[in-house]
């Protein structure tokens, strides 16, 4: 647990110098965190597990429509019937659409992300550790200095976001 501990902390200082030095040309950063639910397709996802998101996203800032987007976050869910506790780190990449001008009070957009995840399985009697395929499909909407927005994250994860934007 001290390793993960050690390398989002080295991720987030690094993601912070890259926005210091990133600031004069023009890239967004969003800090953000969220309620995460498992998604099941039984009807009861609330029951099957819940938990935290925390991400941290830099984008190009006041684009028209088309943009690229590059998150670092980690997923923490614990399942409610089991001892299991599954935390994913996430590095992804992909694209913003924004659905409204850069001039309006209230911007929407919609994200399709992918990239590498490390996922840590830990229980009563067992910890697995591998390296999988992470993604985030969400709508958003970003309001004076805040984010609100909804998305569905690997591992089938539904996560109500709520953000800051420096």
């Amino acid at each position: 647990m001290k390793i993960v501990s050690r390398i989002v902390l080295v991720c987030i200082i690094g993601c912070l110098c890259f926005v210091c030095k990133a600031q004069e040309k023009k890239i967004g950063f969003t800090i953000s965190a969220g309620y995460a639910s498992k998604l099941t397709f039984d009807g009861n996802s609330f029951e099957a597990g819940n938990g935290i998101h925390l991400g941290i996203n830099l984008y190009k800032k006041n684009t028209e429509r088309l943009s690229w987007d590059g998150q670092l976050s980690i997923n923490n869910t614990a399942e409610k019937f089991t001892s299991s506790n599954l935390i994913t780190i996430n590095a992804l990449y992909g694209v913003r659409y924004y659905l409204s001008k850069p001039e309006s009070v209230t911007r929407f957009f919609a994200s399709l992300l992918g990239g590498p995840a490390l996922r840590i399985d830990n229980g009563d009697d067992f910890t697995e550790t591998i390296i999988d395929v992470g993604y985030s499909v969400g709508f958003y909407a970003e309001r004076k200095r805040f984010l609100f927005g909804v998305s569905i994250d690997a591992p089938e994860n539904l996560i109500f976001k709520l953000g800051y934007i420096f």
